[in-house]
């Protein structure tokens, strides 16, 4: 079995947590427990005929000014930034908080998605799309599952690149 340092980054409240126990246990909770320094979760995948064992570093969010120790990103293989598609303040600066994790990690290639589409309409996500000066690799809903799982395997191949 193979183990992989996967990260989860962005700022504070987009949805990184319950991405995750969406992803792991699948499950979701409307209870907002902010992550304090970093949680880790583990969970077994099956990518391309191996078994990959995915170590989720669930880093805490920041308002962009706090600086997030290095040693969370040390030996990453792959790293999902995450922003609220609902909270402008999460996306408009996505090019510098960009450039930090990749700074940071080492890592060039950071999927990039957008959570909480459950709160807006397809109109509203459109014109989110538009103002996000990065590509976005996928729009999820943790609350209801929508392509979560698809985020992380996309996570494991970069992982595995």
């Amino acid at each position: 079995m193979i183990a992989k340092k996967v990260l989860l980054v962005g700022n504070f409240g987009v949805g990184k947590t319950s991405l995750i126990r969406r992803f792991v246990l699948n499950e979701f909770s409307e209870d907002y427990i902010s992550t304090i320094g970093v949680r880790v979760s583990k969970k077994v995948v099956s990518y391309q005929n191996e078994t990959i064992k995915l170590m989720i570093w669930d880093v805490a969010g920041t308002n962009g000014d706090e600086k997030i120790p290095k040693a969370y990103f040390l030996g990453a293989h792959a790293a999902m930034f995450v922003f609220d598609l609902s909270r402008e303040e999460t996306y408009l600066t996505i090019d510098k908080n960009l450039k930090m994790v990749r700074d940071l990690s080492g890592l060039k290639d950071i999927t990039i998605v957008g959570n909480k589409k459950d709160l807006l309409s397809a109109t509203e996500i459109d014109n989110v799309i538009q103002k996000v000066s990065v590509d976005i690799d996928l729009i999820t809903s943790a609350k209801e599952g929508d392509y979560v799982e698809d985020a992380f395997m996309k996570l494991t191949a970069q992982a595995l690149k």
